[in-house]
C-alpha cells in the first residue's frame, strides 16, 4: 500500500489575469436554443478577449458544440445575442470569415499533399497570388510541415493530419479561432506541437476557444475557464480562483481498495467523506486539511474491516472540480 501526503499551496490567481482593461472582441448574451423541443441552451452569457484563451468544459450533451456554432455564425439562436466587435456572424460574411471554427473530425483533403490543402483552404479564405504562397510557407514554418509540404495526407498521422487541419483554419487571419476537441486521439509530440501553436496564435492577439474534455490540457492552456451543465454555465473565471472558490484549503483524498466494500465499509468511507467514482475501488473525498491525513484514513477504514490498497492526497485541479460538480 502507498500513502504519501503533499503539502497545501494556496492557490492565487496571476495578477496579469486579475484585472482586463480590454473590451471583450465576441460576446454571447444570453443564449437560449433548443433542438425539437430539448433545450441545448437556457441562458449561456460568454465574453472572449484578444489574446486569451477559453477553455469550454462540461460532459457529453452540456451544450458546448451548440455554443461553439452559435460563436461562429454557424446556428440561430432561438433567444440571446452573437457579436463580433458588435456585429452578428450570422448576419455578416465578413464577421463570420472572422472566426475560424475548427471542429473535432479533421476536415482536409486526404487524396492532397499538405501543401495543396494549405492552397485550398487559403484560396477558401479569400487569399490569392503572392499572399497566399507567403502565408502557406509561414505556417508550414510555424507548424515544422516543412518536410511533409509535399506528402499526402492521407499517409500522414492522425497528429499531423489534426496539425494541417487547424493550419487550414487560420491561413486567414482569423479574430477568433475555435476549435473542438483539437489534440483528441494524438500522441504527444503532436499534443505539444498544437499546444506551441496555439500559444503562438494567443501572442498575435486572437481570441481562442477550446473545448476539451483533456482536462490537464484546459489548466495547463486556459487563462479563463466555462463549465457548462445542461446548457447552464454554472462556473466561468480564472481556473486557479474557481479551484480555490470550489474548494478552499481542502484537499482531494483518494482511497483506492482491494476489494469492493460492504455496507458497512461503503458506510465508513461516506462518514468521512468519499464518494465512489465509476469503479466501487475508487473513491474520492474533499477533506479539510485536518482530516486529510492518510495514516488516520487509513486506520478508520481499517476498523471497518476495509482492505485499503493506496491513499493519494493532492491538491485539487480541473479534474478534481469535473468530479466534484458532476456526481
Amino acid at each position: 500500500m502507498t500513502m504519501f501526503n503533499m503539502p497545501s499551496v494556496r492557490k492565487s490567481s496571476p495578477a496579469s489575469l486579475a484585472l482586463r482593461a480590454t473590451a471583450p472582441l465576441l460576446t454571447v448574451r444570453d443564449a437560449r436554443h433548443a433542438f425539437s423541443g430539448r433545450r441545448a441552451l437556457g441562458g449561456v452569457t460568454i465574453d472572449l478577449y484578444p489574446g486569451q484563451i477559453y477553455g469550454l468544459l462540461g460532459p457529453n450533451g452540456a451544450g458546448k458544440t451548440t455554443v461553439m456554432k452559435a460563436m461562429s455564425g454557424y446556428l440561430d439562436l432561438d433567444s440571446g445575442s452573437v457579436e463580433l466587435r458588435g456585429v452578428n456572424p450570422r448576419a455578416d460574411r465578413e464577421a463570420r470569415r472572422a472566426i475560424s471554427y475548427i471542429p473535432q473530425n479533421i476536415s482536409i483533403y486526404p487524396h492532397l499533399t499538405v501543401a495543396e490543402n494549405l492552397q485550398t483552404f487559403g484560396r477558401l479564405s479569400g487569399l490569392s497570388g503572392d499572399e497566399l504562397t507567403r502565408r502557406v510557407a509561414w505556417i508550414l514554418r510555424l507548424a515544422s510541415l516543412e518536410r511533409e509540404a509535399k506528402q499526402i495526407c492521407r499517409t500522414l498521422s492522425g497528429g499531423y493530419q489534426r496539425r494541417v487541419n487547424i493550419c487550414a483554419g487560420v491561413l486567414g487571419h482569423p479574430s477568433v479561432l475555435i476549435l473542438d476537441e483539437p489534440t483528441v486521439g494524438i500522441d504527444l509530440d503532436a499534443r505539444e506541437a498544437i499546444h506551441g501553436l496555439l500559444q503562438h496564435f494567443k501572442e498575435m492577439g486572437v481570441a481562442i476557444v477550446i473545448a476539451t474534455h483533456d482536462l490537464d490540457q484546459a489548466q495547463a492552456l486556459s487563462d479563463r475557464i466555462g463549465f457548462l451543465k445542461n446548457g447552464e454555465l454554472i462556473l466561468e473565471g480564472v481556473p486557479y480562483d474557481i479551484l480555490d472558490s470550489v474548494f478552499g484549503e481542502k484537499q482531494e483524498v483518494a482511497v483506492v481498495l482491494w476489494q469492493q466494500p460492504n455496507p458497512r465499509g461503503a458506510e465508513a468511507l461516506a462518514k468521512i467523506g468519499m464518494r465512489h467514482t465509476q469503479s466501487p475501488l475508487n473513491w474520492i473525498g474533499f477533506l479539510e486539511p485536518a482530516s486529510a491525513d492518510s495514516r488516520q484514513i487509513k486506520a478508520a477504514l481499517g476498523s471497518a474491516g476495509l482492505d485499503v490498497r493506496e491513499i493519494r492526497v493532492r491538491e485539487p485541479d480541473l479534474t478534481s472540480l469535473f468530479f466534484d460538480q458532476m456526481s
